[in-house]
């Protein structure tokens, strides 16, 4: 699909999500071409949302690299369009509060869960205060393939009660009333992850120490 011209888009809602991005290139979640973020928009002809295309790296993206995307899921303007826009389009529907989604690979996150091999009920659970607060917000979607539809659904119906959703064997959806928000929440649980697999828990747990 050919881009569509941009129109005149927020400078000040643009340059947030170029930073944010940045940022989260910067703290490793976003390396390469993987991940994607996006922020609602109240535009004068309702809402929209604004989101970053496909295979872009974000930590070195313009404002040319924005979609625009309507509710709906039509492509407005920018793209080609991430191929998890349904992923956020219907996050965005399933939680009203939400006005910005970051879909990170956090690395000791990803590393945690291949370490535990689906064990879910072990992760991040270690002897800290912190894992259980930060734990409490996040909710596990099944594994999926990346873009679906079924992936779109699973995220959602997990995002009606959590800020944060595990998709197993994929990354992390985390979302809040700013991007700032979002990606505060993945860097804790990335956080709880290096400490999980750097504490020698896991060895224990499987009998290797």
């Amino acid at each position: 699909m050919h881009a569509i011209p941009l129109p005149d888009l927020p400078p000040a809602l643009c340059e947030t999500l170029l930073s944010y991005c940045r940022e989260a290139w910067r703290t490793g979640g976003l390396l390469g071409f993987n991940g994607n973020a996006s922020l609602l928009w109240d535009s004068p002809d309702g809402p929209r949302v604004l989101m970053t295309r496909s295979g872009v790296c974000k930590g070195r993206m313009s404002a040319a690299d924005i979609c625009l995307l309507h509710p709906d899921g039509r492509l407005l303007a920018g793209g080609p369009a991430s191929s998890e826009g349904a992923m956020h389009l219907a996050v965005y529907a399933a939680r009203p509060a939400c006005r910005a989604i970051l879909h990170t690979h956090p690395p000791h996150l990803l590393a945690l869960g291949i370490r535990l091999a689906g064990r879910m009920e072990d992760f991040l659970r270690l002897p800290l205060y912190e894992s259980d607060v930060w734990r409490a917000r996040l909710g596990v979607a099944p594994a999926c393939e990346p873009g679906t539809s079924e992936l779109a659904a699973g995220v959602a119906a997990q995002a009606r009660q959590f800020p944060a959703v595990w998709m197993s064997g994929h990354g992390l959806c985390a979302c809040g009333e700013t991007l700032e928000e979002a990606l505060g929440l993945t860097e804790q649980l990335e956080h709880l992850a290096q400490i999980q697999l750097l504490s020698g828990i896991c060895d224990r747990e499987e009998g290797r120490i």
